[in-house]
């Protein structure tokens, strides 16, 4: 039997009483699994298959499907505040959402595992910088998957930068012909600090309402380049932001 501890991606229906979730593990990635009886209560649906919930799931490795049966599941931290707002509970989402869209196959990554808890659990005890922490999140997501920001400033830069999301970095100008964003100086610094900081930090850091929205359009762009069809995250129409 394999144990370990999980998020939940995405759910569908499995026929009548059944559910699959797409399921995020600490220590085998992202796991397809069938859950039987879940939408019909029994042994097997005692804790709810929902997001925002951390879970110990075991199962048995299958050898002849890439779906695996859920023998046993158990909850470890339901991030109860989180249920109650509906605001936190997007911000929660949105980076569950990510994480669906971004993850592929069985490849570990405990590193951005253990984020991910901790974003959710700072989630729970804050009631604003919800933003900055998200903005942390996408950054931690993007250098564990290989499409790290290159931080660094060119010399004599002047008071806007460029950034090109193909190289990853910003330009004093954008002689290239590819498209780029314009970014202060200020909101590059900002999304710097953003990136060397903890959660905790985060909580601390007064991000300007303009460089919020320069930093979001950044962070938007290189998802679009690193990964294929990227859409605006539905999660975040359901937050109230000025």
């Amino acid at each position: 039997m394999i144990k370990s501890e999980a998020l939940i991606l995405r759910r569908f229906r499995h026929g009548e009483t059944s559910l699959v979730v797409h399921v995020f593990t600490k220590e085998h990635g992202r796991v397809p699994f069938i859950a039987k009886g879940a939408r019909a209560g029994g042994k097997r649906s005692s804790v709810p298959l929902v997001p925002l919930v951390l879970l110990e799931v075991l199962w048995k490795q299958s050898t002849r499907s890439e779906m695996q049966l859920i023998r046993e599941v158990s909850l470890i931290d339901g991030f109860g505040t989180l249920h109650n707002d509906l605001d936190r509970m997007a911000w929660g989402q949105a980076a569950i959402e990510t994480l669906g869209r971004t993850l592929t196959g069985a490849e570990p990554h405990k590193t951005l595992f253990d984020a991910t808890v901790d974003y959710l659990t700072t989630l729970t005890e804050i009631n604003d910088k919800h933003d900055n922490l998200f903005s942390q999140f996408r950054l931690m997501v993007l250098r564990e998957l290989g499409y790290a920001i290159n931080m660094d400033i060119p010399e004599n830069p002047g008071t806007t930068l460029h950034f090109i999301p193909s190289q990853g970095k910003v330009t004093k100008q954008n002689n290239t012909g590819e498209f780029a964003v314009p970014v202060h100086m200020g909101s590059w610094k900002l999304l710097s600090i953003l990136n060397e900081k903890s959660f905790d930090d985060a909580k601390r850091l007064k991000i300007p309402l303009q460089a919020a929205k320069e930093i979001e359009k950044v962070l938007d762009s290189i998802y679009r380049h690193a990964f294929d069809s990227w859409k605006p995250l539905q999660s975040l129409k359901l937050i109230k932001r000025n």
